[in-house]
Parts: C-alpha cells; structure tokens; sequence
C-alpha cells in the first residue's frame, strides 16, 4: 500500500489539498493521506469553490509518480474511477465519471477530483464527496446531491474512506505498471 501509510485526520482545514502541500514543504512525501471533517475554503476546479459543511468526505493524497506532465493526464481519471468504485462498493448507485474531474449520480454532481502540481514531482489528489449533506445552499439546488440524498441512507465516512483508499491504491499501482510497459 502507498496511499494512506500515513494519514493525517483534522477536524478542521482551510482546504485538505492546502494542508498536503504544507506536509509536502516539511518533508512528508508521496502516499500521506489529508483527511478534514470540515474545510473552511475547500477548493474545486480553478475559481471554483467546494462546499464543505461537516459530515461530507474531504480527502487529499500526496504522489510522487515519476513521469512527465504529459504521462500524468490519467491521474484524474484514474482518480476518478477509484471513487466511483469505492461509493459503489458501499450503495447501489449509478455513478457517472463526467469527465474530465466531477462524478454525477442522476446527473447531479456527488463528488469532485482536483489534482494539482506541487513541485519536485509531487502532485496531490484531492477529492471531495458530499456524504452525508441533506441540503445545499440556492445555488447548487438542481445541481448537487449527496450520498444520503441519492441512495436514501446513512454511508459511513470510516468505510468510505477505506474503500477509497483501497481503490486509489489498486489504481495507482495498475497507473504505474503500466507507464513502466510502455518503457
């Protein structure tokens, strides 16, 4: 396993991809795992913002893969997979990667994948799943649900995160074979 040897769980973060290039500047490295029960300026694609009210998963994992920028462009989608596989594993739901970094269920956006360079081959994958949210601010009424909302039960955020972890790590390991193959 690389991804989560080491985790880091917070009750509180500006934004869990923020903490994990702190870590980074303080030696941490490649599979510490950022964990926050609420961000108070979680992040999604450029410009965008995240809402990140307690009960949802907010998770960023530190890689290091060794390849050039080109070679990275499946990461996300790599990422994006693991996810819809580890909510899969826990509730029946119809998960749909919209490419390139959002996951819809009845075309509502569930989760969001961003991954961002950090420097000396480090890059973080940060994924935010709404989980447990009942309600959304106006503004992504129409456009967000959560777990809860979708499948019509509780999910634990304990085994979301070990399933996604799982899966993450079953990708990773499947991403880098194959880069090495094509040597």
């Amino acid at each position: 396993m690389v991804i989560g040897r080491e985790v880091f769980h917070y009750p509180e973060l500006d934004s869990t991809n923020e903490e994990a290039r702190r870590l980074v500047k303080k030696g941490k490295g490649e599979g510490v795992v950022v964990i926050a029960d609420h961000q108070t300026k979680g992040r999604g694609k450029p410009g965008s913002g995240w809402f990140s009210p307690s009960g949802n998963l907010y998770f960023s994992a530190i890689l290091k893969p060794y390849r050039s920028p080109v070679d990275l462009a499946p990461l996300t989608l790599f990422t994006a997979l693991a996810t819809r596989a580890a909510i899969q594993d826990l509730c029946a739901l119809p998960v749909v990667v919209k490419w390139p970094n959002d996951l819809l269920v009845h075309g509502l956006k569930v989760a969001g994948i961003l991954v961002e360079g950090i420097g000396d081959g480090n890059l973080v994958v940060g994924i935010g799943i709404n989980v447990k949210a009942s309600a959304f601010p106006p503004e992504l009424d129409g456009k967000a649900t959560s777990l809860l909302m979708a499948a019509g039960k509780e999910v634990s955020l304990e085994r979301l995160t070990a399933a996604l972890i799982a899966r993450l790590n079953e990708n990773y390991r499947t991403f880098l074979n194959n880069e090495k193959s094509k040597k």
